[in-house]
């Protein structure tokens, strides 16, 4: 008889605050919850783009990647020696306005396949 009546009060309270914050934790969730999940989903995608373009500058001589921002999107340009030959993910810029103002110095070389 004990346990029934802790469950109920337990039970009760839960009710009790979902009543009283529900609102608030909805208004939460749309300000805040779903910014983060878009932002998770974004960073995610930006992971698998980099794992693809080192995969390929590991294959070809001489490769490296570096990582540029066109229009506040991440994209990474995989280059062999000093040349550009792919985007991960694929953009229609041409590979001389992604690489405009970036510093090729900060290429990222490619570990030996």
């Amino acid at each position: 008889m004990g346990k029934a009546t802790t469950t109920a009060k337990v039970l009760g309270a839960g009710a009790k605050l979902a009543v009283k914050y529900g609102p608030q934790a909805k208004i939460a969730w749309d300000n805040g919850g779903k910014q983060a999940g878009a932002a998770a989903a974004k960073r995610a995608k930006s992971v698998t783009a980099r794992r693809k373009a080192m995969k390929q500058a590991a294959t070809v001589k001489d490769g490296s990647i570096l990582k540029v921002a066109p229009g506040g999107t991440t994209a990474y340009v995989v280059f062999t020696g000093n040349q550009p030959i792919a985007t991960y993910p694929p953009s229609n810029l041409p590979f001389e306005v992604l690489l405009a103002h970036a510093d090729l110095a900060r290429r990222v070389r490619a570990p030996r396949a």
